[in-house]
């Protein structure tokens, strides 16, 4: 995909379904944004994914990706941070790039989501276990 390119209809929903496939396999809620970002870009990410949920109390994920700027970022709340960790989140960003370097942009993201989905497994059932 060139620089500039939007997403076809097709690729916005592979994404889609693969970030609601993860959101309900864990529980977690999954946002995924693509495109540039202004200023600090890990601050950027980190304030994208503060206005999406409350960080200290929500499970949530945010999948940064600026092509443009050669950027990937999985920033967690610190509830999601208990199920994903710093070093699963980094595999994740790898395995998107190594897509993203073939020139797969949807595919990366498709196979960071389902790897983060991993990582995170079921929600916790009522009585706090995992499913």
């Amino acid at each position: 995909m060139a620089p500039g390119e939007a997403f076809t209809h097709e690729q916005t929903e592979r994404i889609e379904r693969a970030r609601q496939s993860a959101q309900t396999q864990t529980g977690i809620r999954f946002a995924v944004r693509v495109g540039a970002l202004d200023g600090d870009l890990k601050l950027a990410a980190e304030r994208l994914l503060g206005g999406l949920a409350d960080p200290r109390n929500d499970e949530a994920v945010l999948v940064a990706v600026s092509p443009g700027q050669r950027f990937v970022r999985v920033v967690t709340t610190p509830a999601a941070k208990k199920r994903i960790s710093d070093s699963a989140a980094g595999l994740a960003a790898l395995a998107m790039t190594s897509s993203f370097a073939l020139g797969d942009l949807v595919g990366g993201v498709i196979t960071g989501l389902r790897q983060l989905s991993d990582a995170a497994g079921a929600p916790a059932a009522p009585n706090g276990s995992r499913r």
